[in-house]
């Protein structure tokens, strides 16, 4: 493993200019909210969220929102808002966590899988909280006549 922190493939591709500047973040802090299988509150490259405050999950006490049996929310939000100039893991596209702040809204389950109800919930969660931006990245199953 390598000891420094790395710039992603995809980081690139949405900030044309990189590695400097990157995307320009505002002088105000925004609330982004992930909805995806959770999130690995406690990852080293993450920022820290309150577990009373800062997330949602329809599935009650099996499927917490600040754990992400899947990884696929982690990945997300690491994405968006892995700590920049840390010398660890990865940095994304808002690398200075004091200008954002996260809401997880766990639509989809630890396997990976959820319903409809299930995120259309957790995006209620986060324009409750009053998320500016609500990302999503979802698959979808097979085609259905109903």
């Amino acid at each position: 493993r390598r000891l420094s922190e790395e710039t992603p493939y995809g980081i690139d591709m949405v900030n044309p200019d990189s590695p400097t500047p990157r995307l320009q973040q505002g002088e105000n802090s925004i609330k982004i909210c992930v909805v995806d299988t959770g999130y690995d509150n406690g990852h080293e490259d993450l920022p820290t969220l309150v577990v009373e405050n800062d997330g949602y999950s329809p599935y009650g006490d099996d499927e917490l929102w600040n754990e992400d049996g899947h990884g696929h929310g982690s990945h997300c939000a690491g994405t968006i808002g892995a700590i920049g100039g840390n010398n660890v893991g990865v940095t994304s596209v808002n690398p200075i966590s004091e200008k954002f702040s996260f809401f997880i809204g766990k639509g989809l389950r630890n396997s990976g899988s959820g319903t409809t109800a299930g995120v259309m919930e957790a995006v209620q969660a986060c324009v409750d909280a009053g998320a500016k931006v609500v990302s999503m990245s979802l698959g979808g199953g097979g085609f259905s006549q109903l």
